[in-house]
């Protein structure tokens, strides 16, 4: 079973799940998780080959995907709200596919739901390339080509420091899943769900703002909320935006503090 760590909470009955990115565990939301404490249980569970989780054969995003199930199964969740970052929101996708009457709303921060043309190309040929370089070569390029600008300088170096944790057999699986985000996509809108969903992302998101842009104008139960001066990692760079972009979403949107430099 997957490695989480449950915080409670003194009176709600609601659970947020928190569904992490490549490379790093669930650690990534530690800007999210005190004001989402305030007033939900959260659950926050690590990806195989992540934090505490072993690693597992096979990493499609379905299988994955229902190793999130049976850790929600195991603590008897029926229903959650889910909020999701990049890698998460492929994993997402597949829960809104398997287990839609379990999903109460759905927040997907730098939603992966396709590459744009240039650099679905060259994901897929640094992956057939794979073998002629140490794997950190090509993640550190991709880290650059996804946030190229000085104030995305924090969360490059966040992102490569975390992958460099993984070791190249582990990044190899995961790098392969993510070359085509789109399957889980639109596996999750066979449903025709009526499940609400927030897509929040940096205007300097350039990789996936356009996919993730047309994917909430296409579906009528999808809001889109897109962060001035942020990138990919929007989690990060506007904390206290995307907190209070949340919470009112949920439904609940406490007095948050200030946002914190750490």
């Amino acid at each position: 079973m997957l490695a989480y760590t449950i915080e409670k909470h003194e009176t709600s009955r609601e659970w947020v799940v928190l569904l992490h990115g490549l490379g790093g565990n669930h650690t990534i939301f530690y800007k999210q998780k005190k004001d989402l404490a305030k007033s939900y249980n959260l659950l926050m569970i690590d990806f195989p080959g992540h934090g505490a989780s072993k690693s597992i054969p096979n990493n499609t995003a379905e299988l994955v995907a229902k190793e999130v199930i049976h850790v929600l199964d195991e603590l008897k969740l029926q229903q959650v709200h889910i909020v999701a970052f990049s890698l998460g929101t492929i994993i997402a996708n597949e829960l809104l596919y398997l287990i839609p009457s379990r999903i109460k709303s759905l927040v997907k921060a730098g939603a992966i739901i396709q590459w744009s043309s240039w650099s679905g190309f060259l994901l897929k040929l640094a992956y057939k390339l794979r073998f002629l370089a140490p794997y950190m070569t090509f993640y550190k390029l991709f880290a650059f080509l996804m946030m190229p600008k000085s104030n995305h300088q924090r969360s490059r170096d966040i992102f490569i420091r975390e992958a460099a944790k993984m070791g190249r057999k582990e990044f190899i699986k995961w790098a392969k899943l993510v070359t085509t985000p789109i399957k889980s996509y639109e596996k999750s809108i066979k449903n025709n769900n009526t499940i609400r969903k927030l897509y929040i992302l940096g205007k300097e998101d350039h990789m996936f703002i356009q996919s993730a842009t047309n994917a909430a104008e296409r579906d009528q139960f999808s809001e889109l909320e897109l962060i001035e001066n942020s990138g990919h990692v929007c989690i990060i760079e506007k904390p206290e935006q995307v907190n209070k972009l949340i919470l009112s979403f949920l439904g609940e949107a406490p007095e948050l503090e200030k946002e914190r430099v750490s």
